[in-house]
């Protein structure tokens, strides 16, 4: 393998490296904007009615386990 063959190699694995980043980057905004989505309508119903802010509590003290999904992505 000549050295033009070897940088030729190197860019690919940089340019798969990059599509994968930009992948990870997109599947994040899009878990972000269902978590905000899903915290809009779950306010709006409390809203509405104050005796589903129990549900509004257990909702956001389920927000971790999306955030830790979230980071998992990241790493």
């Amino acid at each position: 393998m000549g050295k033009y063959d070897k940088m030729t190699n190197n860019l690919d694995n940089e340019t798969l490296k990059a599509k994968s980043s930009r992948m990870k980057i997109q599947n994040t905004l899009g878990m972000i904007d269902d978590l905000l989505e899903l915290t809009r309508s779950i306010l709006k119903e409390c809203d509405k009615d104050p005796d589903l802010n129990d549900l509004a509590i257990k909702y956001i003290l389920n927000q971790k386990e999306l955030l830790e999904k979230i980071k998992e992505t990241l790493s």
